[in-house]
């Protein structure tokens, strides 16, 4: 029958099925008739031309046409144009050696709206071995295909960021710097760098986006981004986080900030300044473990207010034994089942009761003994714990 015309009588499906499977017992054919009309995979039989004569219920709930708009059509209907020239053709060649086509095919439902279907085109022959039917049994893969590429673009975010969460770089020989950083998915927005200028300083970063996963975590590396661009004009650290909070006014969508605080640091003299956007406190502790200075919040978190300052208390003169411990909330806030918070003097009777150990042993502890205390429940924030031993300064 030439495509575009229609039937003026609807032929059943035991009649077409019968067009191909003559020689199957009655009772068999039945059954055949049964499975393809309630498989869930769109099945569509045409003649040699092309034209459809018969389409089961899955193919109507998938591409949206019903039997009876089908019928006499071709499946151009369902063409997309996503696929060139040369993709027919060789599916055809296929097809017309009596060979199978399998593959994956982008088509398109009645509403316009694009779907993947896996795909796999018989041809039938007749009794005499002459091409008599093609077959065509397809399931639509697109929820499949998207997690795929979900899955795909987390593994290029999950590469990137876990350069970002290497080791610190042994940077002073009077230094011992270690690092720990444990999103609660595949990626986070948890965030810590450490940065040496030319003259000998080094700035060091600890930040948190609010929410986690894939969105934050391109919040962050954007935030990472502009830092490590503005640290390399000298600025002051108040100043960076100026211009970091500039920035991110016209990058992020509404609710979202950056909370950061940066430390410059000289090893050489234990010199040390910070400014902090909206952070959770860091803390310098002296040798015996006692708190010399907390390094409370100066100014709001960066991404909210166009005209935000931000502080730079007076300079911290550190001396050889002094440890530096930066952390995101994800550990003070660490719930129990009990409802109690780790807090922040648990992280500092963790780190005074370990304080002979490595920084990256501590900066691992702090982690574990917060997990230890909610008894190993689901993490539901990402966790980074950072700590600088100073082992010598010039001045010490």
């Amino acid at each position: 029958m030439p495509a575009g015309t229609e039937y003026e009588t609807l032929p059943t499906q035991e009649e077409v099925l019968l067009s191909i499977f003559e020689n199957l017992p009655t009772g068999i054919l039945v059954l055949l008739s049964r499975v393809v009309a309630q498989t869930g995979d769109s099945v569509i039989i045409t003649d040699t031309e092309g034209t459809i004569c018969y389409v089961n219920p899955a193919f109507e709930s998938t591409t949206g046409y019903s039997q009876a708009e089908a019928l006499g059509k071709t499946p151009r209907i369902l063409k997309s144009g996503l696929h060139d020239v040369e993709f027919y053709r060789q599916m055809w060649s296929r097809l017309k050696r009596g060979q199978p086509s399998r593959g994956m095919v982008i088509n398109r439902r009645k509403t316009g709206e694009l779907y993947w279907s896996q795909q796999t085109i018989t041809p039938m022959q007749d009794e005499a071995g002459r091409l008599s039917h093609f077959v065509s049994v397809s399931q639509d893969v697109t929820v499949l295909k998207i997690k795929e590429e979900q899955e795909f673009q987390l593994q290029l975010a999950r590469d990137v960021q876990r350069r970002f969460y290497a080791p610190p770089p042994k940077l002073s020989s009077g230094l011992d710097i270690g690092a720990a950083s444990h999103p609660v998915y595949e990626t986070g927005g948890d965030y810590f760098d450490f940065i040496e200028r030319q003259n000998g300083s080094i700035v060091i970063a600890m930040g948190d986006v609010n929410g986690h996963g894939y969105g934050s975590a391109l919040v962050m590396a954007l935030t990472r981004a502009y830092l490590r661009s503005f640290v390399s004009m000298d600025l002051e650290v108040h100043e960076i986080l100026g211009r970091i909070n500039h920035m991110l006014l016209n990058d992020l969508e509404q609710h979202q900030f950056v909370t950061l605080c940066l430390v410059r640091l000289q090893p050489e003299t234990g010199e040390l300044c910070y400014a902090n956007a909206g952070h959770v406190p860091g803390f310098v502790l002296r040798s015996t473990g006692e708190i010399r200075q907390m390094l409370d919040s100066t100014g709001p978190p960066l991404g909210l207010f166009p005209d935000s300052e931000f502080l730079t208390p007076g300079t911290i003169d550190l001396r050889a034994g002094e440890m530096l411990v930066l952390i995101t909330d994800g550990i003070p806030e660490a719930t129990a089942r009990d409802g109690n918070q780790f807090g922040q003097q648990r992280v500092l009777d963790y780190v005074r009761a370990h304080a002979s150990e490595s920084a990256a042993e501590i900066a691992d502890g702090v982690y574990q003994a917060a997990r230890d205390f909610v008894e190993h429940d689901p993490q539901d924030d990402d966790i980074t714990t950072l700590v600088v031993k100073l082992e010598s300064v010039r001045n010490g």
